[in-house]
């Protein structure tokens, strides 16, 4: 992201950024870094990222977990008409 585009996020000039990184070079550093950074957020609107979410999560836990968590689903398709 460019210096302008965080600037104007944070509601203040391009100097004031530059001031920031050359009085505050700490504060700088963690603003830099949080926008250098790939961010991934979850797609909520996508039943495949929630399906695989789920199955990652459920790979983790112990089989008696596992049947529990199955038999609650299962049931409340049922009851949903599936």
């Amino acid at each position: 992201m460019k210096k302008e585009d965080i600037a104007k996020l944070f509601n203040i000039s391009r100097q004031t950024l530059n001031n920031w990184e050359k009085e505050k070079p700490k504060l700088y550093k963690i603003i830099e870094k949080h926008f250098e950074e790939n961010k991934t957020y979850p797609d909520f609107e996508s039943s495949e990222y929630m399906v695989n979410e789920i199955t990652n999560d459920l790979k983790k836990l112990p089989l008696g977990q596992i049947k529990i968590l199955y038999y609650t689903i299962k049931t409340k398709l049922a009851e949903l008409g599936h």
